[in-house]
């Protein structure tokens, strides 16, 4: 099958789209973008380019060539020999020959269901044009092209098999561990009591809710700053520096503010060291973010990191907000 590299989309377009939810963006792009996968074009285009999960390398009919490629040439993933002329679909794809056309020719004679030299050539140029691309916009090709291949020849990919794919394929990055650098020792613990865990409790939920008030308004800031930067807008890079300004002084204040500790609250301490973790972590990764090289492969990990540590963070801050709500 030959993918037309107008239909694959570029690294920035791929980057943007990601930062709001990354799995979800392939699904919009899916929904965009059918392939024609009832025609093969010849010369094993897609060896070099592995699909990303063991789910995708289940080969239903046995015959050698795993489900995902058959999805590419057309063939049927429950059928050998799909075009039943007595040679294996795999066998065909590996001699030239088309695995959709039966070869009529009688026995001894060449084969009358061989692929065009020139499709065999246009595709081994598109397979030394894909090895000459950067890293990151490989990863874009294959992610992409992985997922299109890996849809069944019925019915839809379920969000499970593709989040598979999409995990195995950030997994392979070049990773930076991200973790929030505060301890419990370093917090502003208040020993509480019967005798003052109303008013110790009232106290700090009347601090946190205003420390969230100035920092829930600009979370999420960081899209449109990462956006611009994508886009080489100059003013991204001192426009974070402010942004993550702002949430080192929410930390700050998170870290001075006292926190009742008492024998049988229903308040946890480390619900509050959660969210001064999690802020840590999302001022890590905006940083590496506008710091990295434009084709830095690992602003597909960061923005995966983003979008998981974003959501635990609005987690963990419903669940001291239900936590005050009962205590009052």
């Amino acid at each position: 099958m030959n993918i037309d590299k107008k239909y694959l989309p570029s690294k920035k377009f791929l980057i943007a789209l990601s930062i709001a939810v990354f799995i979800i963006v392939v699904a919009i792009i899916f929904n965009y973008w059918k392939p024609d996968t009832t025609k093969y074009t010849g010369d094993n285009l897609f060896t070099d380019i592995n699909a990303s999960s063991s789910l995708v390398n289940i080969d239903s009919d046995s015959d050698g060539l795993p489900d995902w490629k058959e999805s590419l040439y057309g063939t049927d993933p429950q059928k050998s020999d799909t075009d039943s002329d007595g040679t294996s679909d795999f066998d065909e794809i590996a001699l030239n020959r088309d695995p959709l056309k039966p070869n009529t020719a009688k026995s001894g004679q060449e084969p009358n269901d061989k692929i065009d030299p020139l499709v065999i050539e246009q595709n081994k140029k598109i397979i030394e044009d894909y090895r000459k691309l950067s890293e990151t916009d490989r990863f874009s090709q294959d992610l992409i092209s992985n997922i299109f291949a890996s849809q069944p020849i019925s019915g839809s990919m379920d969000q499970a098999t593709m989040d598979l794919i999409i995990a195995q394929a950030l997994s392979e990055i070049p990773q930076k561990n991200y973790a929030g650098i505060t301890k419990v020792t370093d917090l502003n613990l208040l020993k509480t009591d019967s005798t003052n865990l109303n008013k110790n409790m009232t106290e700090y939920s009347s601090n946190f809710y205003m420390e969230m008030k100035n920092l829930l308004p600009i979370l999420g800031d960081d899209v449109n700053i990462i956006n611009s930067y994508i886009s080489n807008d100059t003013n991204a890079k001192s426009d974070m520096i402010k942004l993550t300004n702002k949430y080192q002084m929410a930390v700050n204040n998170l870290i001075k503010m006292p926190v009742p500790v008492a024998i049988g609250s229903s308040f946890d301490v480390n619900y509050h060291l959660r969210v001064i973790n999690d802020i840590e972590i999302i001022i890590a990764v905006d940083k590496n973010i506008v710091s990295s090289a434009e084709n830095n492969l690992g602003v597909f990990y960061d923005l995966s990191v983003y979008n998981n540590i974003t959501k635990d963070l609005i987690s963990t801050l419903t669940t001291i907000g239900s936590v005050l709500g009962k205590a009052k």
